[in-house]
């Protein structure tokens, strides 16, 4: 796998800046192919000359939300390549006007046709994806503008430092968190599947047919969810475990996992299954440190997923109560 993919939201500026060096790599070898002499960088900046004729340093940073410093090292290389020309500004002989020199302009007039063909080349891309990428980076922009990335840090420092994990049981109003922890992490890594979107989006049934599912709370926030289904009088399976990948690392899927050893135990279960992914190899530690072992073949149950390729299982004594020590007791609270 991809290393930044496994990071996820935290290497989103990496993400975003090698997603952006490939662009202007490719671009560049369109341009090269048409016999054009233009670097990729140099877009914004020389696009908005050519729609507004002139414009000071100040008015271009303000208009492309870069700064004073890189327009004018832009600039620069502009005037360089004899693209850009500067003048006074009339009403203001201390001020620097730019606009694209007659170069520029018949540029201009050859690279307006290579962009059009590039601006169909770049949505039919975009049309492979699920999202609106240009949408979606503009409404996260707006996020950012709203609260900077260092208030929400200090905010959630704050919350995080301040707030216990709590384990709830499930209610109508936790429904679409089921949904949202469990879809997020299997897009992730795999595809929706037809028995997916049944459980999903019918958890009551779990409950209905004698399971359980649980939540964990991180001050106001729904952070994780696990399941326990009953098979049969006997059988119970551990499914549908998610925690946010912005709360991974804490403990919280392991939390969820006593929870449901505990209830099992409680529900006079004498045997508890799984299924899960050897490519989610931080899930199959968990469930090996809580004494699951490997299943040779399908097991009892035949999995109604394709990307289940282990089974897992440990038998529980009836009225099981989690052995934890007096620590974990105290951390696990009213559970």
């Amino acid at each position: 796998m991809d290393y930044l993919d496994e990071l996820g939201k935290l290497a989103l500026g990496s993400r975003l800046k090698r997603l952006s060096e490939r662009l202007g790599q490719e671009v560049w070898e369109v341009y090269k192919a048409q016999g054009i002499e233009f670097e990729p960088r140099w877009f914004p900046i020389f696009h908005y000359l050519g729609e507004q004729e002139t414009a000071a340093i100040t008015d271009i940073a303000q208009a492309v939300s870069v700064t004073h410093p890189a327009v004018n090292q832009i600039a620069q290389e502009l005037a360089d390549a004899g693209l850009i020309i500067s003048i006074s500004d009339p009403e203001d002989r201390r001020r620097r006007l730019l606009s694209l020199s007659k170069k520029g302009l018949q540029l201009k007039v050859q690279l307006e046709s290579t962009w059009k063909i590039l601006h169909a080349a770049l949505s039919d891309t975009n049309e492979e994806t699920t999202i609106d990428l240009v949408n979606a980076l503009s409404a996260f922009e707006k996020a950012l503008d709203k609260r900077r990335l260092t208030e929400r840090f200090d905010e959630l420092s704050v919350a995080l430092q301040q707030s216990k994990p709590e384990i709830l049981e499930f209610a109508p109003d936790l429904a679409s968190h089921f949904f949202r922890l469990n879809r997020t992490w299997i897009e992730k890594y795999f595809y929706l599947e037809e028995a997916d979107y049944q459980v999903l989006g019918n958890p009551q049934k779990i409950i209905k047919d004698g399971g359980a599912i649980f939540f964990v709370r991180l001050g106001q926030k729904i952070v994780g969810t696990c399941a326990l289904v009953k098979l049969d009088k006997d059988t119970f399976e551990i499914a549908k475990m998610a925690v946010d990948e912005a709360y991974q690392g804490q403990g919280l899927g392991r939390l969820l996992l006593e929870k449901c050893l505990k209830r099992a135990g409680e529900l006079m279960a004498s045997v508890i299954t799984l299924e899960t992914n050897t490519r989610l190899a931080s899930a199959v530690r968990l469930y090996q440190k809580a004494g699951f072992k490997k299943v040779e073949g399908a097991g009892a149950h035949p999995s109604a997923y394709q990307r289940v390729n282990l089974v897992m299982e440990r038998e529980i004594k009836r009225g099981h109560r989690s052995r934890s020590s007096a620590k974990e007791r105290q951390r696990l609270g009213a559970l």
